[in-house]
């Protein structure tokens, strides 16, 4: 149904749960001897069921996700001059991000292959979905946070009933960061516990889920692909399973030609954005001076992937100042309606960039994957409330200003 395939040397496997190469340690790629189709009969992400990696969909462990909205924009568009700008509502998904998507496909996989428990690592959003997932399907799970977790976020992930443990530095600490995600690799093969880490190089298979994001665009574009893409980055895997996702897409004969890949991250905390100034492969910075929650990683351990895909794609990487990305927030709800959390709205924030800049001429069909929604993060939705103030009126007040007009 699948095979894995190392990147680095000729290693290859009929299927298997792999995620990296048993012989040299590369990354490891899932491919499928399957036509891509999709099933009418089934809802969401398991329409593309014979493009992701089960052997049987009805292992298939479902919330609702996928099948999330597509919405050119309104009032933004027009002050913005970019007519073809759109927003994929990534936080319609159950749990209010697009991580359902990959915590779907790697929940259905530990079914599958009969693991005891899954553990994981997240800012908030990733341990929400997993931990969602894992209570739909009765299994334990052990996330490891960062100490400075969105408290909404961190209350949402100990609603489902995860053990959670806070890692001192995690996020902000390179060396943290990597050695956190050997240990997770070492206790879940010990134990037959599910690895998933939303990263391709950590959690190949669960990470195929995120690529369904561009099968929905091309076909609520009507058959056709986003000129360009513009999507927030920490780890880089959303970026790369994106672009496989175009890729498969246009292999299938059902696109003619590809987007350009626009990775956007927060300045403070861009290692990919440096990398890709620098023309440089992606190195870990020392630390994490946004508060932007979700990308907030110094050594993301898809980053190579995303540059290769930038380079593919004759894409680019942009940085946006905290401050930028909040008043990116505030317009997506005032404009639009939309009420996305900060780290989706940086996207908007960088085609405000591109567009002062030039980059973006202004006729093309632009997407930004707006990768979660606004109640994840209350403290930065108290923020766009300040300076707003609530009238205290009388009942017999009511009428007269209705009379007022």
């Amino acid at each position: 149904m699948y095979a894995l395939t190392c990147e680095v040397c000729d290693w290859r496997a009929p299927g298997g749960s792999s995620s990296a190469c048993p012989k040299c340690g590369g990354f490891v790629e899932i491919s499928y001897q399957r036509p891509l189709t999709t099933d009418t009969t089934r809802p969401g992400i398991w329409r593309y069921a014979s493009r992701l990696p089960l052997q049987d969909p009805a292992n298939a462990v479902s919330l609702g996700e996928g099948g999330t909205p597509l919405l050119p924009a309104g009032r933004l568009g027009r002050a913005l001059d970019l007519p073809g700008l759109h927003f994929k509502l990534e936080g319609a998904n159950p749990t209010g991000s697009y991580k359902d998507r990959i915590a779907a496909v790697g929940i259905s996989r530990l079914r599958e292959t009969g693991k005891a428990a899954w553990a994981a690592t997240s800012s908030g959003n990733a341990g929400a979905a997993i931990a969602a997932y894992g209570a739909r399907a009765g299994v334990p799970g052990h996330l490891f946070t960062l100490e400075r977790a969105a408290p909404a976020k961190l209350a949402q992930i100990l609603a489902y009933g995860p053990t959670v443990r806070a890692v001192a530095r995690l996020g902000y600490d390179p060396a943290v960061e990597q050695t956190t995600w050997r240990n997770l690799r070492a206790i879940c093969d010990s134990n037959n516990w599910s690895m998933l880490v939303t990263a391709r190089t950590l959690s190949p298979h669960a990470m195929e889920g995120a690529k369904t994001i561009s099968y929905e665009v091309c076909e609520q574009l009507g058959g056709r692909p986003p000129d360009v893409v513009y999507i927030p980055v920490g780890g880089g895997g959303l970026l790369s399973a994106s672009w496989k996702g175009f890729i498969e897409w246009r292999a299938a004969g059902l696109i003619d030609r590809l987007p350009h890949m626009v990775a956007v991250q927060a300045q403070g905390c861009d290692p990919i954005v440096q990398a890709w100034a620098a023309g440089r492969p992606v190195a870990p910075i020392a630390g994490c001076e946004s508060a932007i929650s979700g990308i907030q990683l110094t050594a993301p351990p898809d980053g190579d992937l995303a540059l290769r895909a930038l380079r593919e794609s004759g894409g680019w990487a942009v940085a946006v100042p905290d401050e930028a990305t909040y008043s990116a927030q505030a317009e997506l709800a005032a404009a639009e309606g939309i009420f996305a959390e900060p780290a989706a709205a940086t996207a908007l924030a960088a085609v405000r960039a591109d567009l002062a800049s030039g980059r973006l001429r202004g006729d093309e069909t632009v997407a930004c994957w707006l990768t979660g929604v606004g109640f994840k993060d209350m403290v930065a939705a108290q923020r766009m409330a300040e300076g707003h103030a609530v009238e205290r009126i009388q009942v017999e007040q009511i009428l007269a200003l209705a009379a007022s007009g």
